[in-house]
C-alpha cells in the first residue's frame, strides 16, 4: 500500500507540473479597439468551455487619456451556435481597470463584444474569438513581435499622453518663423509727467488691468515750486519774448531802410531777419508751455496748479510705474494703456524667404499657454507690410499682420510661433508637429499597435502648416499615432529592460 501512495503522490505531482507548465506555456489573448470616446484594450486567457475566464480590461477616455474611474464593463461571448454568455463589473478594480467573468459554454469560434457605460456615454466595440474544448490543445505562448516596444497602460495614465488616428488633412505650403504680439499703431498710450513734482492719485486708484476711457484722469502732478513751474513765471516769460520779438521787428524795420539806400551790407540786412525769427520762436514756445498749463490745470493743491494726467486712448491699463504721492521727474514713466482689442503679430523673415511672403495674405502663430493655432485670414486678420530695410545684424525683415483680440487672450509681448502660408492649400497625410521625434538626426514617430504595444517608424515629412506636418512615408492612414509621450516610448524603447507584455494587473 505504501508504493501505491507514493506512485500515487508522484503522479499527482507530475499533474499539476503538466498544469502549470501548461499555463505558462499558453497565448494571452487581448484586443484592442477605439470607439467614439475610449481605448478599450482587454486581456484574456483562452476561452474554454466550462471554465470560468477573468478578464482584464483596460478602459481609456481619448479626451484627455486619462483611465475611466467609474462606470459599468460587461464582455459577452456569441457563440455561433449555443447560447450567449456575458459578465459584467460595475466598477473598476481600479481606475480604468475592469475584470469581468464569464463562463463559456459552447465550444467553437465566437464573437467578443466589450460594452462600457460611464460619464453619460456608452460604447461598444466587437473582435473574433474561439471557444476551446474542455482538455483540447490551447494557443503557444510566442515570443513578443520584434521591435515592438512595451509601455503599460498605467504609465501612460500617469504621463502627458495622447494619440490620434493618422488621416488627411488639407495643409497650406508655409514659412515657420518666431514672432511677437504687439499694440497696434496708435493703440498705445505711454503716459509720462509733464513736469517734475509729486503725483496725487485720486479715487477711483487705478488697478492693473482696469478698463481705462479715452480722457479719463489717471492722476494728477503737483509741480514743485524750484522748478519755477507756476503760471506768474510762466506768464512772465511770455511777456519777455514779446518784448523781445518787438525789438527785434524794429531792427528789422530800420535795416531795411537803410539797405534801401545802400548804407548797410546785405549780411546785416539778414542778420535782422534771423534775429526776428529766433524771437518769434522763443515767443511761440513761451505761449505754449503757458497754453499748456492752463490746458492741463485742473484745480489747486497747496495753492499750487496740478496737471492732469489723462489716457488719449481706451484700454486696458496694462502698467503702473508710480504710487500716490511719489516724486517724479519731466518725462518719466507713469502708465501704460493699450487697446488690446485688435493687435499686430510681428515676425521676423530672413532675407532669401522674402520673395516666398510677400504676396502672403494668410498665418497661423501659436503663443505658449494656447495649445491650438490661432488663424489669421481675410475679413478679420491681414497683412499689413513687409519691411524694406534688411537688418544688417540678423539679415531678417520684418512682417507684421494685424488680428482682432475680442476675448483679449493675447497679451503684448507674448513670443509666439508663426506659420506664414506661401502656397495653395492639398489634402495629405498629416499628424500634429508633437508626434515627431529626432533620433540621432532621423525623423520617427511611434505607432499603436496594441494596448500596450508599440512600433517606431521612420517617417519622410512634406509640407509644414499650423502646427501639423505632412507624412509622405513610413505610416498608413487608419494607423493610431503617439501624439503626446513620444519621448517617453523613446526612453523605453532604450532602457533595455521593457517590462513583459503579459504583465499582472
Amino acid at each position: 500500500m505504501r508504493y501505491v501512495a507514493i506512485a500515487l503522490l508522484a503522479l499527482g505531482c507530475r499533474g499539476r507540473a503538466h498544469e502549470e507548465k501548461q499555463a505558462e506555456e499558453t497565448r494571452t489573448e487581448s484586443i484592442t479597439r477605439w470607439t467614439a470616446a475610449h481605448e478599450l484594450f482587454v486581456e484574456y486567457p483562452p476561452l474554454v468551455a466550462g471554465q470560468k475566464t477573468a478578464f482584464a480590461a483596460h478602459a481609456t477616455k481619448l479626451d484627455g487619456h486619462d483611465p475611466v474611474a467609474a462606470g459599468t464593463l460587461t464582455v459577452v461571448v456569441t457563440p455561433r451556435s449555443g447560447a450567449r454568455v456575458e459578465g459584467t463589473a460595475t466598477a473598476p478594480s481600479r481606475p480604468g481597470i475592469f475584470r469581468p467573468e464569464l463562463t463559456p459554454t459552447a465550444p467553437g469560434p465566437c464573437t467578443l463584444t466589450v460594452r462600457i457605460e460611464a460619464g453619460g456615454t456608452r460604447d461598444e466595440a466587437t473582435a473574433e474569438c474561439t471557444v476551446y474544448a474542455a482538455g483540447a490543445p490551447l494557443p503557444a505562448a510566442g515570443d513578443e513581435a520584434g521591435g515592438q516596444i512595451t509601455f503599460l497602460k498605467e504609465t501612460a495614465w500617469s504621463t502627458d499622453f495622447a494619440t490620434a488616428v493618422i488621416d488627411e488633412r488639407e495643409l497650406v505650403p508655409t514659412l515657420r518663423t518666431t514672432g511677437e504680439i504687439r499694440a497696434m499703431a496708435g493703440r498705445e498710450a505711454r503716459l509720462t509727467a509733464t513736469a517734475h513734482g509729486r503725483v496725487i492719485v485720486d479715487a477711483p486708484v487705478p488697478v492693473l488691468g482696469m478698463d481705462v476711457a479715452e480722457g479719463q484722469v489717471l492722476a494728477r502732478i503737483v509741480p514743485q515750486v524750484e522748478n519755477a513751474g507756476d503760471r506768474v513765471t510762466l506768464a512772465a516769460d511770455s511777456r519777455e519774448a514779446e518784448v523781445q520779438l518787438a525789438a527785434a521787428q524794429t531792427q528789422l524795420a530800420r535795416a531795411e531802410r537803410l539797405w534801401a539806400e545802400r548804407m548797410i551790407p546785405e549780411k546785416q540786412l539778414e542778420d535782422a531777419r534771423t534775429a526776428v525769427a529766433l524771437a518769434r520762436t522763443r515767443l511761440d514756445a513761451a505761449r505754449g508751455r503757458l497754453g499748456q498749463f492752463d490746458a492741463g490745470r485742473s484745480g489747486r493743491t497747496g495753492g499750487r496748479a496740478a496737471f492732469q494726467v489723462r489716457s488719449p486712448v481706451a484700454g486696458k491699463l496694462v502698467a503702473i510705474h508710480v504710487t500716490s504721492g511719489q516724486s517724479v521727474e519731466d518725462g518719466e514713466a507713469l502708465f501704460t494703456v493699450v487697446d488690446l482689442s485688435r493687435i499686430w503679430l510681428h515676425a521676423d523673415v530672413f532675407e532669401p524667404d522674402i520673395p516666398k511672403v510677400e504676396r502672403a495674405t494668410r498665418a497661423s502663430f501659436r503663443v505658449d499657454g494656447h495649445d491650438q493655432p490661432i488663424a489669421i485670414a481675410p475679413p478679420d486678420g491681414r497683412m499689413v507690410t513687409i519691411g524694406q530695410l534688411v537688418d544688417d545684424k540678423t539679415r531678417t525683415v520684418p512682417i507684421i499682420f494685424e488680428l482682432g483680440n475680442p476675448e483679449q487672450r493675447l497679451r503684448i509681448g507674448s513670443f509666439a510661433t508663426v506659420w506664414i502660408e506661401t502656397g495653395e492649400p492639398a489634402r495629405v497625410l498629416a499628424v500634429p508637429e508633437t508626434a515627431i521625434v529626432d533620433d540621432a538626426g532621423r525623423k520617427v514617430v511611434y505607432v499603436q499597435v496594441d494596448g500596450e504595444s508599440f512600433e517606431r517608424r521612420l517617417v519622410q515629412l512634406g509640407v509644414r502648416s499650423g502646427g501639423w506636418v505632412q507624412i509622405t512615408g513610413g505610416i498608413a492612414k487608419g494607423e493610431h499615432v503617439v501624439t503626446r509621450g513620444a519621448y517617453e516610448i523613446k526612453l523605453a524603447a532604450s532602457g533595455g529592460a521593457v517590462p513583459e507584455h503579459g504583465h499582472a494587473h
